[in-house]
């Protein structure tokens, strides 16, 4: 991983030098991507910067990368993990001079042009300029691990980066939060792609390319999960056989790279399945990290210690106490640029901290499995509530959702709550959205914090409707559980779990993340799995658990789902909260930006801050959003000086 940046500007008339001023700023911005090295280059009519993670080809692999014969110059974020294999077959069109995966890119693009996206497997956000048309191409891999934001400019430029703070560093366009975005994330954990918190600022869409030429910008998808195929036809044991030959054939992709890799330990099936496959790879050499809690309900270091014990890698664990989560979270905010309604982010950035803290630069993680094999309750609930829409009257059926939820209350057990709380939209279970009304809605109770005003300036924008506009006709054709999976990835996988909570708290601290379960293959042979071996019954993940069996401890086959969390309330509120929570959720920090009811929050924390309060999740989400936003407008609405820019370590040539 890295961090890229750029922008077009008029050719000729002597701009290179403000340019390269401009660029110098926009890498420095993001110097926490890379530290390892930082280049930038000025070409005639673009500007092209990278901040580099040395991961493969340490010594070759300098970008920006420029083939001398077309001039065709590339700046890349990420891996491209079959660049073995593509290495091999464009051998003999093109003359390589490094071993990196980079240079891959500028073959494969001269080779088959844009649609080269199309064979790599891995994870990416590219910019290339060919100078040939004076067209600048950029693309982000299938599921949107690697992010690209871009700004359209006046006099018919383009900039891009990494990340937000890339644009506004350059000086080319100036931060103001995006209402419409930020509703859109109160409801659904993120903007909807192109959407972003920022006004003027968009971010490609996961398995899209743009070309930008002319002044004329146009995106395309060149991908999509397809979770509406026929399911296979082979025996039980085939698919399961099918299914180890995928994940291990990503697991040893991903295990590629000059420098060691190591893995996250959760405690959960995911991680301790990938743990138990990348051990097996790497003869015995695996090192694993954790993140444990001092507060017992959120503390998984009990089954995290069994695998670690049972697979014999070199286990470390970082604790976290509530007073640490509320230091990390303006960091948090920082990197993700965005609102968030929960604090499971801050341990990830504390985590990629201690990851490099200990020499190490790349993990695998887990993401994606509950996606790809059905592992959420919420596709629990969906096939429930499906059931439950037959016969919309039945008192017994909704009892059902007590086996999903067995820690409800006695009250909240009461048929009758069960029947108002998740019996919205039984009278149109074909809906596109139905599989997430209920998470939606429950997410929406944030509103009624908003202020007034605010409130009024986007009375118009509904975020369900914005995302399912975005959604392929052909999707609603689709099996109830295929359309919630669909939705599933592309919302909160997409916008929070891989962005907010992943590259952001990764990169924040150098590291990179690697996704076995969202390899290609991986995911589209688990599209063609017939659910009643993904969700048997209600057993999530049952194939992969059979696949598992043998492989991880039998404890954690048979541990119940734990659904990770971290402190909220306790964390901003409770004795331990720093500084800045009090300044900015005091009641006139809250006026001055705007987005939340001053009077409204008080009134919340002062309902938190109680001895013995109960802490329900509705209000906990509505108290991290409201800080969170307010974090956001502090971080990037308020004056600041520009990043410090080492020259000494950015290279600028012009040509």
């Amino acid at each position: 991983m890295c961090g890229i940046a750029g922008f077009t500007y008029p050719a000729g008339g002597g701009a290179g030098a403000e340019a390269g001023e401009r660029l110098v700023r926009m890498t420095a911005s993001i110097r926490h991507r890379g530290p390892d090295a930082q280049r930038a280059l000025v070409l005639n009519g673009v500007a092209l910067g990278h901040t580099r993670l040395s991961i493969v080809d340490l010594e070759g692999g300098h970008q920006p990368m420029r083939d001398a014969a077309t001039g065709l110059t590339v700046v890349f974020n990420g891996e491209i993990f079959n660049h073995v294999e593509l290495r091999e077959q464009l051998a003999g069109r093109y003359a390589f001079r490094t071993r990196s995966d980079t240079e891959v890119i500028l073959a494969a693009f001269l080779t088959w042009g844009i649609d080269c996206v199309r064979r790599f497997e891995g994870q990416w956000a590219f910019a290339l300029w060919d100078p040939r048309d004076a067209t600048l191409w950029m693309s982000r891999d299938r599921v949107g691990i690697c992010p690209l934001y871009y700004a359209e400019l006046p006099g018919g430029q383009l900039a891009f980066g990494s990340e937000a703070k890339a644009l506004f560093a350059s000086g080319l366009v100036t931060p103001a939060l995006d209402a419409r975005g930020l509703k859109q994330t109160f409801q659904l954990w993120s903007p909807v792609a192109p959407r972003t918190s920022f006004e003027g600022v968009r971010l490609l869409p996961p398995a899209h390319s743009a070309r930008f030429r002319a002044g004329v910008l146009e995106t395309f998808r060149y991908w999509d999960l397809d979770f509406g195929v026929e399911p296979s036809t082979a025996s039980d044991a085939r698919i399961q056989e099918e299914l180890g030959e995928a994940l291990e054939r990503a697991v040893r992709l991903r295990l590629r790279a000059d420098v060691p890799v190591a893995a996250y330990l959760s405690g959960g099936l995911d991680s301790s399945l990938l743990c138990a496959l990348a051990q097996g790879q790497l003869g015995g050499t695996l090192r694993t990290f954790s993140v444990g809690f001092a507060h017992a309900r959120f503390d998984e270091r009990e089954h995290q210690a069994a695998v670690a014990g049972e697979l014999r890698t070199e286990h470390r664990v970082v604790e976290m106490r509530d007073g640490d989560i509320g230091t990390l979270v303006p960091g948090v905010i920082f990197h993700a640029e965005q609102a968030m309604m929960r604090s499971a982010p801050a341990p990830f950035l504390r985590l990629s901290e201690w990851v490099r803290q200990n020499g190490i630069r790349v993990v695998l993680t887990g993401e994606g499995s509950d996606e790809m094999f059905l592992g959420y309750d919420l596709f629990k609930e969906t096939k429930v509530r499906q059931f439950w829409a037959r016969q919309p009257a039945s008192k017994w059926r909704p009892l059902l959702l007590r086996r999903l939820y067995p820690t409800l209350s006695v009250s909240q057990q009461n048929v009758e709550l069960l029947r108002e709380f998740f019996g919205m939209g039984l009278e149109d279970p074909g809906s596109l959205g139905f599989s997430h009304l209920v998470r939606w809605a429950n997410s929406g109770r944030i509103s009624r914090f908003l202020a007034p005003d605010f409130a009024a300036s986007v009375a118009d924008e509904e975020p369900t409707a914005s995302v399912l506009s975005t959604v392929p006709a052909h999707v609603a054709r689709w099996r109830p559980l295929a359309r919630a999976q669909y939705l599933e990835a592309k919302t909160l996988l997409s916008g929070y779990l891989l962005s907010a909570q992943g590259d952001r708290m990764l990169l924040g601290n150098a590291v990179e993340g690697r996704f076995p379960f969202l390899d290609t293959s991986v995911m589209e042979l688990a599209a063609r799995i017939p659910e009643r071996m993904r969700l048997k019954g209600l057993d999530e993940k049952h194939v992969l658990k059979r696949y598992a069996k043998g492989r991880v401890p039998a404890s954690i086959l048979e541990r119940s789902k734990f659904p990770y969390r971290a402190p909220i309330a306790g964390a901003l509120v409770g004795p331990e909260a720093p500084a800045w929570a009090r300044e900015l959720l005091a009641p006139e920090a809250v006026a001055k930006v705007g987005v939340f009811d001053a009077r409204k929050t008080e009134r919340l924390v002062a309902k938190l801050r109680a001895p013995n309060a109960a802490e329900s999740e509705a209000d906990t989400m509505a108290l991290f959003a409201i800080a969170s936003t307010q974090l956001l407008a502090h971080h990037f609405l308020t004056p600041r000086a520009p990043p410090r820019a080492d020259l000494d370590a950015v290279v600028l040539e012009a040509a």
